[in-house]
């Protein structure tokens, strides 16, 4: 192997995967889709994680077409599937495996000190799925603002049965029916198979069903929008929470009640900055129950009509920035207005907002703030993973 070889930029997040995908589809640009379909102990990623290899390039030099969304060295692609400690065995593989132009589920056995001649040692078997990357892609891949609601996927990456190969998928939605396959996708399932998929996937799983020519394996997940994190504010400490939130995978909203100071040129890195008044916040933003808020405007009288806003939306975590007793102003200023906070509101408005991390820089406060956020959303408290007796992720696969 080249130790000097090219890699995808492997810290990207999800979005930033999916919009590298897209990039190439619609450029020509052969790539490879890799993807974690099955672990057996401990391993980096999960089953579900992804990574663009574009082991070519020269197609997709040309500046992202999304700049808020695709970051990535456009020459290699974007994403992770290990560490980084098989980067160079997949860039490899990728390249074979567009020189064969079929899927392929190629296993890592990691629990080894030797693998694909590296002493790597994590504990782990990984199966990776590697597919040429191709029409039938597309609904897998698309932007968020398609996946609003979600959308289950599946592929096949085991068959007994010769009718249906390694490779083949269907994702709902799509379409496209038995037999379809214009150049560069692959084939729909069968309707048998496509039958057996559950339709209460929460993330993803591996499931078998029979085609009546033999058993195939599917990998099967559920396809999400990136989730969404508004900061109301638009001082300068919201700078550091956009960017710790862009790497963490959010989808990040600025608002700002001071029209002059919510531009885009003040916080690029956003993915949407608008300008409104407290009174209109729920109207101008359009709150889910997934999303997360952090307000800090430091106005107490815009925090203040803001949260009576925020009460009323379904969100599940909302962060008040400011001490506590700042907040237990705004908590009786609210019940002046007649807004009472009751049992669900104490449980979703976390005042101070943040982890106890001890940091007081902005960067510091934004990274407390973010991991927050982030443990509430999938249903962490946020503290010592060494503190946990077992495995810190869950084996769903």
């Amino acid at each position: 192997m080249n130790g000097d070889r090219a890699q995808p930029d492997w810290s990207a997040p999800e979005r930033a995967v999916r919009a590298t995908a897209r990039e190439c589809l619609d450029s020509g640009e052969p790539a490879v889709l890799t993807t974690v379909v099955a672990v057996d102990g401990r391993a980096y990623r999960r089953p579900g994680a992804k990574m663009i290899v574009a082991p070519g390039g020269g197609a997709t030099d040309s500046e992202p077409t999304d700049s808020a969304e695709t970051e990535r060295d456009p020459a290699t692609g974007a994403g992770s599937v290990t560490a980084g400690c098989l980067a160079d065995s997949v860039v490899e593989l990728a390249g074979d495996v567009l020189a064969d132009g079929s899927a392929r589920v190629e296993r890592f056995d990691l629990r080894s000190d030797e693998t694909w001649g590296l002493g790597v040692g994590c504990d782990g078997v990984v199966d990776l799925l590697l597919e040429p990357l191709g029409a039938a892609h597309r609904p897998l891949v698309a932007p968020d603002e398609e996946l609003v609601g979600g959308r289950t996927a599946a592929v096949v990456v085991e068959s007994e049965d010769d009718r249906v190969a390694v490779g083949d998928r269907w994702t709902e939605g799509d379409g496209r029916s038995e037999g379809d396959g214009a150049a560069g996708a692959a084939t729909a399932l069968p309707p048998a198979v496509v039958a057996t998929v559950p339709d209460d996937v929460d993330g993803a799983r591996s499931v078998r069903a029979e085609t009546g020519g033999g058993s195939v394996r599917l990998f099967v997940e559920r396809l999400a929008p990136a989730p969404r994190l508004v900061a109301v504010g638009s001082n300068a400490d919201v700078r550091p929470v956009v960017e710790s939130a862009r790497s963490a995978g959010f989808r990040v909203t600025v608002v700002g009640f001071r029209g002059g100071r919510a531009t885009s040129e003040r916080f690029p890195r956003a993915d949407r900055v608008l300008a409104t008044s407290p009174r209109d916040l729920r109207e101008a933003v359009g709150f889910r129950p997934e999303d997360s808020v952090v307000l800090m405007t430091h106005n107490f009288v815009d925090d203040r009509v803001a949260l009576g806003e925020l009460v009323a939306t379904p969100v599940d975590y909302v962060g008040v920035l400011g001490p506590s007793e700042r907040f237990d102003r705004l908590r009786a200023a609210l019940a002046d207005d007649g807004i009472e906070l009751d049992d669900r509101d104490r449980e979703r408005i976390y005042a101070p907002a943040g982890l106890d991390l001890g940091g007081g820089s902005p960067a510091q406060v934004a990274h407390s703030v973010v991991a927050e956020a982030l443990a509430v959303r999938n249903g962490r408290s946020g503290g010592h993973l060494r503190a946990i007796d077992g495995p810190i992720h869950s084996r769903d696969t």
